[in-house]
């Protein structure tokens, strides 16, 4: 065995620390001493903790993930790898969990990571007694190697390799599979393992770094990011309420670096006020809905957003042609060319010339727009304002390129038209 696969593996968990549970009971540890395999003393394992009649005869399920995250610990930036560890019934019941931290540069590689994670399931799985066991994998790569289908390139990748190939051959089955299931709950044991490495106490204070400011603050002012989990500080949650985020039109994300996943409204309610919730399901309202069907009621009262592709349905008489639309939450009948309440018996260049559009919020709308020297976008006809500089134009809301003397839409990120990029 080479120094680096010593290194790599020499965590483990051991049969000592699990403790009897009930049938549908749950494990969860965190095992932070450094202690090197003995595959030996794996020989006459525990088998009435997970509450089988035999383990000779059943199938297990071992769901595991395996992260490497660069964590800043008080002032020194250091590498952790979190492994997070679901042991399952073939009905897929979760039996047991455990996750773990190691410290370890080699495994700093996100391959070299996961098949840490796969090497301790095993381990953990024979010391339980399990006979028969399927792992899950959901890196196609890892799946690609433990199958044999391809090799890998790192080093410290086939060496890890090698080992999951030893410790499949201690069970009378052993099958590499590909994960059909949300793992989620899995990935959280994983991310939690790291976070229990950021603390450090300071007399009897315990403290956590925040990864977007780097104040140390107590791990009871950090928010976790639901489906990302990244633990940050709960007044740098504010700021993605607090700036024009949501104003302009974009939905509210986790602020740690990089990360997009998406906040979760009913998550945020306790950093943001009750105006900014309300916004921010706006925003993901119309995330989820194409720019170009995206249709707003034009009563002042109601702006109900809606996809036209649910609106069209309920309008009669070559519903490919016409523009009537009949809002979802107050009933207006109206326009979606105009943005007024539907002209009847006049066709849309007809009620354009009459006084009552005229006199209308969208005609004061589109004279004030023209007054300014504004553009609107041609593909979602929002309006855009130009600060200077180039007019080649990208739209905020739908990422239309355009020209913004002509309007001219733009092809593989080139004008199409005869106007200066400059605007001379």
């Amino acid at each position: 065995m080479t120094n680096d696969l010593e290194l790599a593996i020499k965590d483990v968990i051991t049969a000592d620390d699990l403790k009897r549970v009930d049938q549908e009971s749950k494990v969860r540890l965190l095992a932070r001493e450094e202690t090197k395999l003995d595959l030996d003393s794996l020989e006459n394992p525990p088998r009435i903790i997970l509450g089988e009649s035999s383990t000779t005869t059943h199938t297990y399920r071992l769901y595991s993930k395996g992260l490497a995250s660069e964590e800043l610990i008080k002032d020194d930036t250091m590498l952790v790898v979190g492994l997070g560890l679901s042991l399952c019934d073939s009905h897929d019941n979760t039996k047991l969990e455990i996750n773990k931290a190691l410290r370890n540069q080699k495994l700093a590689h996100p391959e070299a990571a996961e098949l840490a994670a796969i090497i301790h399931g095993l381990k953990w799985a024979l010391e339980l007694g399990v006979e028969s066991i399927q792992f899950f994998c959901d890196d196609s790569n890892i799946l690609s190697y433990v199958t044999r289908k391809a090799a890998p390139n790192e080093s410290i990748v086939a060496n890890l390799l090698e080992q999951v190939s030893l410790l499949q051959t201690r069970f009378t089955s052993c099958q590499a599979l590909a994960v059909s299931r949300d793992i989620i709950s899995v990935i959280k044991l994983a991310k939690d393992a790291i976070a229990s490495q950021t603390r450090w106490c300071e007399g009897d204070t315990e403290y956590e770094s925040c990864p977007v400011c780097y104040a140390y603050v107590s791990p009871n002012d950090k928010f976790e990011v639901h489906g990302c989990f990244h633990r940050i500080c709960v007044t740098c949650m504010r700021k993605p309420f607090s700036s024009e985020q949501l104003l302009r039109g974009d939905t509210a994300i986790c602020p740690y670096p990089d990360c997009e996943n998406d906040l979760v409204p009913e998550d945020c309610r306790g950093f943001a006020d009750a105006d900014a919730i309300t916004l921010m399901i706006q925003r993901k309202k119309e995330k989820a809905i194409p720019v170009k069907d995206r249709v707003y009621c034009p009563n002042p009262s109601c702006s109900f957003l809606m996809s036209d592709l649910d609106l069209i349905r309920h309008v009669r008489n070559n519903p490919q042609q016409s523009e009537a639309r009949k809002c979802m939450e107050c009933g207006l009948s109206f326009c979606k060319k105009c943005h007024v309440p539907w002209h009847y018996k006049k066709t849309c260049d007809e009620f354009k010339k009459s006084e009552s559009y005229l006199k209308s919020d969208a005609a004061l709308l589109e004279s004030f727009v023209k007054t300014e020297g504004w553009q609107k976008c041609s593909q979602c006809q929002s309006i855009v304002q130009h600060g200077g500089g180039c007019k080649q134009m990208t739209c905020r809301h739908c990422k239309h390129e355009f020209c913004y003397t002509c309007g001219a839409a733009c092809k593989k990120k080139k004008l199409t038209c005869k106007c200066s990029r400059s605007g001379k």
